[in-house]
């Protein structure tokens, strides 16, 4: 297929699926924004750094997955795929438990230190806790649906995560809200009122669903069987060490990121307090919209590219790298639009207290500047992992997560710029990180990694 056909095919289902994945936590945001105090609101600014650290967990494992996947049906290797993917789920497995005994533990202590305080600090732990139970739903689901897409196939994520949002939404509205009134003057519901256990509970239960119904489609429509087969997931030293090579360097920039977020939000705390509201709804419930996008471009160009190696066509996967580059950059210029002109109007979507608002508004209108910078740092630092090698991009990306500690703290605090010198480090280090990304994808290293990947695929 041409690779503008082939990337564009998979990248609009791929960009549809991951903004549908995003709506549980804009319901969330949502739902307590409006049916829950703000120190509800609050506490989902407290939470985001805890979700994006258990995410650079699962991503390490459905990154190194789907790249194995990927690699392995590019080849020809049909029988291996379902094998790569049930070690992936043996290895998820492995993990989730020891990780969801220390958060539960250790949740309340994390959260202070972010800077949470009093019953912002409360809530917070209660959302994670009921979320914990059913973490098992949450690392399962981005494994499958990762390996899906690894094998050229965005279109059933997309579907899977259609009905996921619609369960979420229902089950959101059911749980949350203590009552709601239907039409002006008409009858009242009096439901659940759980608040932030509500919102946790809707979420986790709405991941599991995409979970069975990922497996059941693999087992049935792809014909494997050796999913069920105990077998399968008898640990098998060479695959589990190829999944962990690729994917322990992109989960541990992920988790990094995480790590650099809580100082930020302790930061932002320290700031202000009542700030956290506000950062909450510009990153998780706007910008993070548009970092969908970001990922689906890099969905298609990874897995192109994985093929592409697979095949032994390298030529083909620098250019599938190139130009899912170019095309993330065309549409993130369309955002940084949105997000100059139209910040309020986009974060008032969440909340209508004015001092929320003004936070997240002035959040987003800075970011936009981020948003060309990213595509180039996603779209190649995919593109590397789908061909089996993620450890360079790690060598740009982790130094600039890190680079934002120091230099957030010198604006913010040496300075005395408050929350702005907390944005002008953010978009400081986006920029570098994308310069950085695109001259690694142009470096001779590039090329030693690809023949690294086609070398390691059995």
């Amino acid at each position: 297929m041409p690779l503008g056909r082939a990337i564009g095919s998979l990248a609009v289902p791929a960009i549809l699926s991951f903004l549908l994945h995003n709506f549980y936590h804009v319901n969330d945001t949502w739902f307590l924004g409006r049916f829950a105090p703000p120190e509800a609101t609050n506490a989902m600014g407290l939470f985001m750094m805890v979700s994006i650290a258990n995410f650079g967990f699962i991503l390490a494992l459905a990154r190194g997955t789907q790249s194995l996947v990927g690699r392995r049906l590019g080849a020809g290797n049909r029988p291996g795929v379902p094998l790569a993917l049930a070690q992936g789920l043996r290895l998820a497995l492995m993990v989730v438990v020891p990780l969801a005994v220390l958060e539960w533990i250790y949740v309340p202590d994390l959260l202070r230190l972010v800077g949470g305080e009093g019953e912002t600090v409360v809530q917070g732990t209660a959302y994670v806790r009921a979320l914990l139970l059913l973490l098992p739903g949450l690392f399962a689901s981005p494994i499958l649906e990762f390996s899906l897409q690894g094998m050229g196939d965005t279109r059933t994520p997309f579907k899977l995560q259609l009905l996921a949002v619609g369960v979420n939404t229902l089950f959101n509205f059911l749980l949350v809200p203590e009552a709601v009134t239907l039409g002006a003057g008409g009858p009242t519901l009096h439901l659940a009122g759980m608040g932030v256990v509500g919102a946790a509970l809707a979420t986790g239960f709405s991941r599991c669903v995409t979970a069975a119904l990922a497996f059941a489609i693999l087992v049935r429509r792809e014909r494997m069987t050796a999913l069920l087969a105990r077998s399968s997931y008898a640990f098998d030293r060479r695959m589990a060490a190829e999944i962990l090579r690729v994917g322990v360097p992109a989960g541990s920039s992920t988790f990094l990121f995480a790590l650099v977020g809580f100082y930020l939000t302790r930061l932002i705390g320290e700031v202000d307090q009542s700030a956290l509201g506000g950062y909450a709804i510009g990153f998780r419930g706007v910008e993070s919209l548009s970092f969908m996008v970001v990922l689906g471009f890099g969905v298609a160009a990874g897995a192109v590219t994985s093929h592409a190696v697979g095949a032994g066509d390298l030529p083909r996967a620098r250019r599938a790298a190139h130009l899912g580059a170019l095309l993330c950059a065309g549409v993130m210029a369309i955002t940084t639009t949105l997000f100059l002109t139209l910040p309020e109007r986009l974060c008032s979507i969440y909340t209508d207290d004015p001092a929320i608002l003004a936070v997240a508004a002035g959040y987003i209108s800075h970011m936009a500047l981020c948003q060309i910078p990213q595509a180039f740092e996603m779209v190649y630092g995919d593109a590397m992992a789908g061909a089996g090698s993620s450890g360079l991009a790690a060598l740009v990306s982790i130094p600039g997560n890190l680079l934002r500690v120091p230099l957030a703290w010198w604006l913010a605090v040496e300075l005395d710029m408050g929350l702005l010198g907390v944005w002008y480090a953010i978009v400081a280090s986006a920029m570098l990180k994308g310069l950085g990304m695109a001259l690694l994808f142009v470096s001779p290293a590039w090329e030693k990694a690809m023949q690294r990947g086609r070398s390691l695929l059995a």
